[in-house]
């Protein structure tokens, strides 16, 4: 229902939390075997990364068209991982990361 984007907070930050909670919980129990464990509403993470994939190639193209570099907003490392690997085969374009965590980000290179 409407009350479900409680759950996922601003940018899914409720959501990771919950994951995060979830998985140290699990892992706690399981002993020496390690699980990864997935929390998601409604389809929120599928969601997440087709916005992430397209903003990637939007602001690959304006890298491109300004020959400047784009600064993303900060990410979690599995949101920076989607928009490195949707922009990997992208030409004229390179990604790296920047910044400490929490708040790393994603900068688009255009290559000269």
């Amino acid at each position: 229902g409407s009350d479900l984007g409680v759950l996922i907070g601003r940018r899914g930050q409720t959501l990771e939390a919950l994951q995060y909670l979830a998985g140290l919980t699990v892992n706690r129990q399981a002993g020496d075997t390690w699980h990864r464990v997935i929390v998601d509403v409604e389809g929120y993470r599928a969601r997440r990364t087709e916005t992430l994939q397209n903003l990637a190639q939007r602001l690959a193209a304006k890298a491109q068209a300004t020959g400047r570099r784009v600064v993303l907003d900060p990410m979690n490392a599995a949101e920076r991982r989607i928009v490195h690997q949707e922009l990997s085969q992208v030409e004229g374009v390179e990604t790296h990361s920047e910044g400490r965590e929490p708040y790393r980000k994603v900068v688009i290179v255009p290559k000269r």
